[in-house]
């Protein structure tokens, strides 16, 4: 097989030879790169199918049961650790199914593709004239989003995507048969759908949410100096202020790194020796006045003595477009190059006061190991109704830390930093988004659902798949086994 000159070039829109790649091509190598991150698992399935139509996804179904093979899915590759590369299957990948956006104006409805890209769902949605609350990352494909339960656009007052907004998907379930769920019709798979993730037992290829009147977008932006010796008070103020914030329209955002991240006279992945940390708030909010957005936002005016001398920069409240957030979010995801990630994360436990909380993570905010490594943080606020969704652990604050770097030589080395970091702080989580699960190692996992919703979802994981065609809800089921034996133990490690 020839060397892959653009295996590496990650892509929305690849193109490939056929509908059918078997393991040895140079499509099938391209295809199975085709993910933001350089960082490719070796690990290989026997065929990728690229279907274009749910016929298409029923006759990958038969194919997989043909060779005995499992079968793992991909809407966009944003999940780092790839568990859709299983070795010896079945990889759907969904790039080209039913990619295409529809707006019904009479039930002011918009339908859409698995594979359709956030900033494709933005401009539909602004030719129209309407509101979804899509992802916030421009070539974040819709499946994996909503199955994960979609932590969208102003997510703390008007809940999570896939649960708030989505009434119906279309799927095909292991049989081979393509069936449509929602509130009422195959209730049991509308509701493992919507928070199972990974786990999930069938191929989404579409999906229907209803929209609200478009809005206005605003946005002001703080930037501090953020070290060791104010991180304790400048964090704190920054999540209670983001608690005195209305739910309702707001989107709060917190992010961690060196402003030489995206500098291009620095070339390697080693820290600048004269390197500072700053913290930067983009507050959000979904109004249609300046005057409400200034309300809307207003709780960040009241500062401490310590968030005074840390400021390096205030933006006032302005105008911003979904396209700009894409801009500036662009790069740091699918830019084409050889950066590699890993993201590990945490989702807090309301119940730890405040105080440890900030400390318990404070390794995982400040120290981080490369130039281009960062940390995100956001409110969401969402409080989980079982009855609803599969969607079931408390989200009040998302945590995490990127590890970026470029230079394979800091493999393998490099997984552990923040894979320790993150066990130390698993104490005070509830447990983690369920994106983050890495199949890779299970040192980085805790729990993503409640054990209730667990055990409901592979009561009707059994039903549709009896003879387990999608395995990766083992992992789920092998990480809450971990987590049970370590609280039994007396520890949450």
């Amino acid at each position: 097989m020839r060397p892959i000159q653009d295996a590496r070039f990650y892509t929305t829109t690849p193109k490939y030879s056929g509908k059918v790649l078997k393991k040895g091509s140079d499509d099938y190598e391209k295809c199975r790169r085709m993910n933001p991150s350089a960082d490719t698992p070796n690990r290989f399935p026997a065929e990728i199918h690229l279907p274009n139509t749910p016929q298409d996804v029923s006759q990958a179904l038969k194919r997989a049961h043909e060779i005995n093979g499992s079968v793992g899915v991909r809407s966009s590759g944003h999940i780092m650790n790839f568990p859709s590369a299983i070795d010896g299957g079945i990889l759907i990948d969904t790039v080209n199914l039913q990619r295409s956006i529809e707006y019904d104006p009479v039930s002011k409805e918009i339908s859409f593709g698995p594979s359709c890209r956030v900033e494709e769902l933005a401009a539909k949605l602004k030719e129209v004239n309407r509101f979804f609350p899509h992802g916030h990352a421009p070539t974040v494909g819709s499946a994996g989003f909503m199955l994960a339960g979609g932590q969208g656009w102003f997510v703390r007052g008007w809940g999570a995507t896939s649960v708030s907004w989505i009434t119906k998907i279309e799927m095909v379930v292991p049989s081979g048969e393509v069936v449509i769920a929602s509130r009422t019709k195959n209730q049991d798979l509308f509701w493992a759908a919507r928070g199972s993730g990974l786990a999930f037992f069938a191929v989404i290829t579409r999906f229907w949410g209803r929209t609200i009147e478009r809005s206005t977008m605003w946005e002001t932006i703080l930037k501090f100096d953020i070290n060791s010796d104010n991180y304790t008070e400048l964090m704190t103020w920054t999540i209670e202020r983001g608690r005195d914030t209305p739910r309702y329209g707001t989107d709060l955002n917190i992010t961690i790194d060196y402003p030489e991240k995206y500098d291009p006279s620095y070339t390697t992945d080693d820290i600048p020796k004269s390197g500072k940390l700053c913290m930067t708030l983009n507050l959000l909010c979904y109004c249609d006045t300046l005057r409400e957005a200034r309300t809307l936002l207003s709780a960040y005016e009241k500062h401490t003595p310590a968030t005074r001398d840390a400021l390096l920069d205030l933006q006032p409240v302005q105008e911003r477009t979904f396209e700009q957030v894409f801009a500036r979010k662009r790069g740091f995801l699918g830019n084409g190059g050889q950066e590699r990630w890993q993201i590990n994360s945490i989702m807090n436990d309301p119940n730890v006061p405040l105080s440890r909380l900030v400390e318990a993570i404070k390794p995982c905010m400040l120290e981080l190991p490369t130039r281009t490594s960062s940390v995100f943080m956001c409110h969401c606020d969402i409080v989980p109704n079982e009855e609803e969704a599969c969607l079931s652990l408390p989200q009040d604050l998302y945590i995490s830390t990127i590890t970026g770097w470029s230079d394979p030589a800091l493999e393998p080395g490099i997984y552990r930093p923040m894979i320790e970091r993150y066990r130390r702080a698993f104490p005070v989580a509830v447990g983690q988004y369920i994106t983050e699960l890495d199949v890779n190692s299970e040192d980085a996992n805790c729990r993503v659902l409640s054990d209730t919703a667990l055990a409901k979802f592979l009561k009707i994981r059994e039903k549709w798949d009896p003879k387990g065609l999608f395995p990766n809800y083992k992992k789920i089921v092998q990480t809450h086994e971990k987590m049970a034996r370590l609280e039994k133990q007396g520890a949450r490690l």
